[in-house]
C-alpha cells in the first residue's frame, strides 16, 4: 500500500476519475470493464505464447520441481549420499530457475507499460470509480460502510467527496484485477499458455 501511495505522488501518475463516465449505470460499465479486462489477458496470453518457449519452460519447471522435492525429501530424511548427489545438480538447477525467471519476466514487460498506461490515462476517464456492486465483501477492493460515509460528505465546493455511494460497489481496479484472476486460468487453457504448478 505504501508503495502504491509513493507511486502516486509522482505528477502525471494519479488517475484522473470522471464525474461523468461514459458508462453511468454500474450493470453497463460492469460488462464493458469485465470484456476489456478478459481482451487484455488474452492479449498477454498471446504475447505470452509468442515470446515464450512454453514448452522449454514447461519442462525446466517439471525439472526444478522434482529436483526441489527430492532434496527437501533427501534432508527430511538425511539421506547423506542422497544430498550429496543432488546438491552436484544443484547449480544446473539453479541456472534452469534463472532461465525460467527470464522467460517469464520477457512478456510480462512488455505488457506491463502499455497496460499501466492505460489504467493511469484511459480507464478512469471511461468509468469512473466504481463499476460494480457486489453482495460479497472484500476489502480494499470495494466501499466499505466507512468509505460511504466519508465518500457522501459534501466539501466546501459544493461536491461530494469521493465515489462511494453504497458499501459494495466495486473500485475500477478491483473488478479489473478480480475479473482477470477470475479468467486468467481459463485463458491459459484456451490459448495452451498454461503452465505447471511450482508445487
Amino acid at each position: 500500500m505504501y508503495l502504491n501511495d509513493l507511486i502516486l505522488q509522482i505528477p502525471g501518475l494519479t488517475p484522473a476519475y470522471t464525474k461523468h463516465p461514459i458508462f453511468p449505470d454500474l450493470f453497463s460499465s460492469m460488462l464493458v470493464a469485465a470484456l476489456i479486462a478478459i481482451g487484455l489477458n488474452f492479449a498477454f496470453a498471446i504475447l505470452r505464447k509468442k515470446t515464450t518457449d512454453i514448452d522449454r519452460l514447461s519442462k525446466v519447471m517439471k525439472e526444478t520441481n522434482e529436483w526441489r522435492k527430492e532434496y527437501t525429501d533427501a534432508i527430511r530424511k538425511q539421506d547423506k549420499v542422497r544430498i550429496s548427489e543432488l546438491k552436484k545438480k544443484q547449480a544446473y538447477v539453479n541456472k534452469m530457475s534463472l532461465e525460467m525467471q527470464q522467460q517469464q519476466m520477457r512478456p510480462m514487460m512488455l505488457y506491463m507499460i502499455p497496460s499501466f498506461m492505460l489504467w493511469i490515462l484511459v480507464f478512469p476517464a471511461i468509468f469512473g470509480q466504481t463499476v460494480a456492486l457486489s453482495p460479497l465483501h472484500i476489502p480494499y477492493v470495494m466501499c466499505s460502510d466507512e468509505n460511504v460515509k466519508l465518500d457522501t460528505i459534501i466539501d466546501e465546493k459544493g461536491e461530494r467527496k469521493g465515489a462511494c455511494n453504497v458499501a459494495g460497489e466495486v473500485f475500477l481496479w478491483g473488478w479489473f484485477l478480480v475479473t482477470s484472476l477470475g479468467t486468467s486460468g481459463i485463458i491459459a487453457k484456451i490459448t495452451k499458455t498454461s503452465l505447471p504448478s511450482m508445487t
